[in-house]
């Protein structure tokens, strides 16, 4: 008897997820998924921000290997076998390639330092280190507005922070998953990465999105300039 048949709910699972990561990749040419939720867009439309002024993040600059990131096509890392850190946001589950994981660390709310002006996904200052990085709340920033509308609150709902870019930067998330091993073919990586650069591919086996840390320190660096410049031209 095939999987379908056993079982009918894990299968629609998996056929859902499909849709949604198909529809993270779709190219503008292409035509619009048939299904009958909205198109996915992942990055809400936000304002365009300046990136925080740190004086404490005064840091040499990375090394070239990890500063360096193809916009088309696998990054430079994804040219062999690799490991990858799951993580999940809101229902999400990301990758983090290991070779761009900079830390894990607990999350504890009370130690961060809010920053008064900043937008909702900008959660503040948190020591790491012997520095303060600022965190983000990863499920505002990547996920579409209509999940965001059933998000849980920040307090209740953040677990871990993972940390990228040297530790320049903090995922705050809700769960740390487990590692898992990938060969560049089983990803489907993305062939134009001008929206959402920081999304390199999906796994559809792992049901997994894999994120460009690099891509992501930039957007995140640069208030996301760039996305916002896109929406406007792409209604």
């Amino acid at each position: 008897m095939s999987d379908r048949r056993k079982y009918p709910d894990l299968v629609a699972q998996k056929d859902a997820l499909s849709l949604y990561f198909d529809a993270l990749l779709r190219e503008e040419a292409q035509l619009e998924p048939e299904w009958a939720e909205p198109t996915v867009e992942i990055v809400p439309q936000l304002p365009v921000l300046a990136p925080p002024v740190l004086q404490t993040l005064q840091m040499p600059e990375p090394e070239l290997a990890t500063a360096v990131s193809q916009e088309d096509g696998p990054p430079a890392w994804a040219d062999s076998n690799f490991q990858a850190l799951l993580f999940k946001v809101g229902g999400l589950t990301l990758a983090v390639p290991l070779i761009e994981l900079s830390g894990i660390q607990e999350w504890h709310g009370e130690q961060v330092t809010p920053m008064p002006g900043r937008i909702s996904w900008y959660l503040g200052l948190m020591q790491y280190r012997g520095r303060s990085v600022p965190v983000i709340d990863t499920a505002e920033l990547v996920l579409p507005t209509d999940r965001l509308q059933r998000l849980e609150a920040a307090a209740t709902r953040l677990n871990r922070v993972v940390f990228i870019d040297d530790g320049r930067w903090g995922l705050a998330c809700d769960e740390v998953a487990e590692v898992i091993s990938l060969e560049p073919e089983q990803v489907r990586w993305r062939s134009n990465r001008t929206k959402r650069g920081w999304l390199a591919g999906t796994v559809i086996e792992q049901m997994c999105a894999i994120i460009d840390p690099p891509a992501f320190a930039r957007m995140l660096a640069t208030g996301m300039a760039d996305d916002a410049e896109d929406e406007t031209t792409d209604a």
